[in-house]
């Protein structure tokens, strides 16, 4: 491994790291932002949902959150069978690619080290999206549990679309950490290119 890729690696690491914890801990914890703003929507989801009589379409609402989660979970399982199968041909992927003009010259461990690197992402994606899919089932017990609506502005109902307003939201950051790590994921595809592109 040359310089410029160990310095590419510790930079995309930093990077990486760096962000979740801005995010989780840091600076931009505080800041006013999307994820703020649907955090206050999913609040008043919640709350909405204890003064509704008929709540199929929360319980829609709920089911395509859980959805998605699946589908995330699924394609990174899909890529990382795709990055398995590559490991196992990397002979034949190097000596192809290769041929193109703007791969760079790479000895054949670095090309095994990204594709590792590469599928330790997917495997944390993976991770993210299902812990999000479990936490929308713990939703739907808790959402199944919401008051009637005959109690919808008792102490105790409020407590309980907080609290599962909150279990959304997490949900949501889990999912959110998944997808970051395939944008990150992406951007390490660059690295076969160029160290300097990555």
């Amino acid at each position: 491994m040359t310089l410029i890729d160990v310095l590419a690696f510790t930079w995309f690491c930093l990077c990486y790291f760096g962000y979740a914890w801005a995010v989780r801990y840091g600076p931009l914890k505080s800041r006013r932002g999307l994820v703020a703003a649907v955090n206050d929507r999913r609040a008043q989801w919640m709350e909405t949902a204890l003064r509704r009589d008929i709540r199929i379409m929360d319980a829609q609402l709920l089911t395509s959150l859980s959805s998605g989660n699946a589908f995330f979970a699924s394609t990174s399982v899909l890529v990382l069978g795709g990055l398995a199968a590559m490991l196992g041909a990397v002979d034949n992927v190097k000596t192809r690619l290769e041929q193109l003009p703007f791969i760079s010259d790479t000895p054949l461990v670095l090309w095994e080290f990204k594709i590792l690197f590469l599928m330790m992402l997917m495997i944390v994606s993976f991770f993210s999206f299902a812990w999000a899919f479990r936490l929308t089932h713990y939703v739907g017990t808790m959402f199944g549990a919401l008051p009637l609506q005959s109690e919808a502005y008792t102490e105790e109902a409020q407590a309980h679309a907080r609290k599962t307003a909150e279990l959304v939201g997490l949900s949501g950051r889990h999912l959110n950490s998944g997808l970051r790590t395939i944008y990150f994921a992406m951007a390490g595809l660059a690295w076969f290119v160029s160290p300097i592109l990555f």
